[in-house]
């Protein structure tokens, strides 16, 4: 329970950091949507690796083959992502703040699941 705890918590840093990004981009810069979540989800990734690895999951694991791991994670979580954002904004006509929202759950969803049990998963000799 604790481990789901700290995932919770980094969630919401890396969320807060990420949206914060993604919009700052969007409103203040005038970015598209899509450059802007690019933009969220490229900061976000480091983020995120550094607090999942030292902070939920106290990993001990090589760096360079569990960051691979979690670039590969990151890459198909992302990419759920940003389809569900293309298909709520021009599909749905879903309005671009909500669909940010909408597609980052799906991200969170996807990312957590492939984190625990694949990259950061504790892994036994033998």
């Amino acid at each position: 329970m604790g481990q789901f705890i700290r995932y919770i918590i980094v969630g919401v840093a890396n969320t807060i950091v990420g949206y914060g990004i993604i919009f700052g981009c969007m409103y203040l810069l005038g970015m598209s949507p899509e450059a802007s979540n690019i933009a969220g989800y490229a900061v976000g990734l480091m983020v995120s690796y550094v607090l999942n690895r030292n902070y939920t999951f106290n990993s001990t694991q090589g760096r360079r083959t569990e960051f691979m791991r979690f670039l590969v994670v990151f890459a198909i979580a992302y990419g759920l992502n940003f389809v569900a954002l293309l298909v709520l904004i021009h599909q749905l006509g879903v309005h671009e703040g909500v669909s940010q929202v909408v597609a980052g759950a799906v991200y969170v969803v996807s990312a957590f699941l492939m984190n625990k049990y694949y990259v950061f998963k504790i892994r036994h000799a033998g």
